[in-house]
C-alpha cells in the first residue's frame, strides 16, 4: 500500500526510521542479483502521501474544502458540536499533536541514543485511551493559547471526528502515538526525512519476490514453504520437541522449535491445550485487540477525480460512511493513469457498519453498497451521481474480519493492552520452543 522509507545517508545506509529495516529488504542483494527477474529494488515506485497537484477534500457536518495553500478551511460547524471559538482557533491538528508529541520525541530519543526511558514514559501512560488521556490527564501548551484544563467530552469528539475513524480515541494512547510516527505526523529532523513508496503491481510484489527465493532451496525433498497445510494442533512433546498436526496427515510432524506467525484471532481457532500456553499468554491470544477494517475499491472509465479536480495521490476525509477516499499515485504521468479509486478505507466502528453490507451474497446488498458508495463519492466531490454511475465499471470489496484466516486486519490494542499482555507473547514458551511473530507482536504493528 504505502511505505515511509527513511532516506539514506551518503555511505547509502538507511537513516533511522520506522521501516528501516524493510528498506534494508528491499535492497537485500538476494532479491536484486541473480535472478532473471528484475532487481526488487527497481519495482519501488513514488506514493503521493498528499495529492501532486491540486489539494483533496474534506467534508464534514455537509460543508465542503478542497484544501489549498492559500485559503483557511471552515469551521465544518464546530459550535454546533459543542467546540468554543478559541479551540476553533487554534485547530484539531494542533490539539492533537500536543497531546502525542512529547511521547513521540521521547520515543525518537530512544532510538536515536539506544536507551528506552521513553518508551518507560510510554509504557506507565499506557492505561490511558485516547479519550481518557485528553479527558483526565492531558493539560494543553501554553503556546496553544486555550484554557490551562482538560479537554471536554464535546472538544475531544470534535478532534475524533476529523482524526481517523469512529470509535478510535476508545482505544490505546500508546497506539496512536506510534502510529504517528508511522506517519510522521509531526516535526521530527529524526523521523522527517522520508520518501514515500509502493511497489508497482501491489505490495504482493514483496512476498513474490521472497517466496521465489525461498522456494528455490529445499530441504532434503520438501520445499520450505508449503500451502494448503492446516494445521489444527500445536502441542509439546517432552522437553525438547513441539508436535504440530496438519489436517488429513495420519501423524504430527516434529520440529525442536516452533514459530507462530498466525494473526491471533485465528491462532485461539487451532488446539492449544497442550502447547504449554501460561495464563497470561492464554488471555492475551483472547483480549489483544484487532482493528476492523474494510476497503472498498472502484474501477471507473475515467480518472475523473483527475481531470476535474487536478488530484494526483492523497485522500479526501469525510464523516460520511465512506469516511476516506484513496486516490491512485500510480500510472498518474503515463498515458494510461489508473482509474481505479479506493472509494472507501474504514476502521473500527466505521468498518463493522459498512462491512455488515459485504459478502453477504446477497445481489441487493452489494447494489446498496454501490449505491451508498457512488452517492458518498458524489456528495463529498459535488459531482452529479449519474455522472459517477455512468464512469463505474466495477467494484471489489473487502472486510479484513470477515476473512477466516485472519478475523481482524491488524492489531488495534486497547488501554494497558501493551504492559502484561502484550509482552507476555514477546517471550518463548513450552520450555522455550514455541514463538510468537508476525505482525501483533511487532512493536509497531499495523
Amino acid at each position: 500500500m504505502r511505505f515511509p522509507l527513511p532516506k539514506k545517508d551518503a555511505q547509502g545506509n538507511y537513516k533511522i526510521g520506522i521501516m528501516r529495516r524493510l528498506g534494508e529488504l528491499i535492497n537485500y542483494p538476494k532479491l536484486n542479483e541473480g535472478s532473471s527477474e528484475a532487481p526488487l529494488s527497481s519495482k519501488l515506485i513514488d506514493y503521493h502521501i498528499t495529492s501532486k497537484r491540486r489539494g483533496c477534500f474534506l467534508y464534514f457536518n455537509n460543508q465542503r474544502y478542497q484544501v489549498s495553500q492559500t485559503s483557511r478551511p471552515p469551521d465544518f460547524h464546530a459550535r454546533e458540536m459543542g467546540v468554543d471559538s478559541q479551540y476553533i482557533a487554534v485547530g484539531v491538528d494542533n490539539i492533537f499533536e500536543d497531546v502525542i508529541q512529547p511521547f513521540a520525541y521521547k520515543l525518537i530519543k530512544d532510538l536515536e541514543q539506544n536507551v528506552h526511558s521513553g518508551w518507560d514514559n510510554m509504557k506507565k501512560h499506557d492505561a490511558y485511551s485516547v479519550r481518557s488521556f485528553m479527558s483526565f490527564k492531558y493539560i494543553p501548551s501554553a503556546s496553544l493559547q486555550i484554557p490551562h484544563t482538560h479537554l471536554s467530552a464535546d472538544v475531544i469528539n470534535w478532534c475524533e471526528t476529523f482524526y481517523d475513524s469512529t470509535g478510535s480515541f476508545d482505544r490505546a494512547l500508546t497506539e496512536s502515538v506510534l502510529d504517528a510516527l508511522a506517519f510522521v505526523s509531526f516535526e521530527s529532523q529524526t523521523l522527517g526525512d522520508v520518501e514515500w513508496k509502493c511497489f508497482e503491481g501491489g505490495s504482493q510484489v514483496l512476498t513474490d519476490y521472497i517466496t521465489a527465493y525461498i522456494t528455490s532451496t529445499t530441504i532434503g525433498t520438501k520445499p520450505l514453504i508449503q500451502f494448503n497445510k492446516k494445521v489444527t494442533c500445536i502441542s509439546q512433546s517432552g522437553d525438547t520437541a513441539m508436535n504440530v498436526y496438519v489436517r488429513g496427515e495420519s501423524s504430527p510432524r516434529t520440529y525442536s522449535h516452533v514459530i507462530s506467525t498466525i494473526p491471533l484471532p485465528s491462532l485461539r481457532t487451532i488446539e492449544l491445550g497442550g502447547a504449554g500456553l501460561n495464563v497470561m499468554q492464554k488471555n492475551a491470544l483472547r483480549k489483544l485487540q484487532y482493528a476492523p477494517s474494510v476497503k472498498v475499491a472502484m474501477r471507473f472509465q475515467s480518472a475523473w477525480w483527475t481531470e476535474l479536480f487536478d488530484i494526483i495521490g492523497g485522500q479526501s476525509s469525510t464523516d460520511l460512511p465512506i469516511r476516506t477516499i484513496i486516490y491512485p499515485s500510480c500510472g498518474a504521468e503515463s498515458s494510461t493513469p489508473s482509474t481505479v479509486l479506493i472509494a472507501s478505507y474504514c476502521l473500527t466502528n466505521d468498518a463493522e457498519r459498512l462491512g455488515a453490507l459485504i459478502n453477504t451474497g446477497k445481489i441487493e446488498y452489494e447494489e446498496q453498497l454501490k449505491e451508498l458508495v457512488l452517492r458518498n463519492l458524489a456528495e463529498v466531490h459535488n459531482v452529479d451521481y449519474n455522472f459517477l454511475l455512468d464512469q463505474y465499471v466495477d467494484m471489489h470489496a473487502w472486510d479484513w474480519s470477515d476473512n477466516p484466516l485472519v478475523m481482524g486486519a491488524f492489531g488495534f490494542f486497547g488501554p494497558g493492552d501493551f504492559q502484561a499482555l502484550y509482552t507476555s507473547l514477546t517471550v518463548p514458551n513450552a520450555n522455550k520452543r514455541l514463538h510468537f511473530a508476525g505482525e501483533a507482536i511487532s512493536t509497531r504493528h499495523a
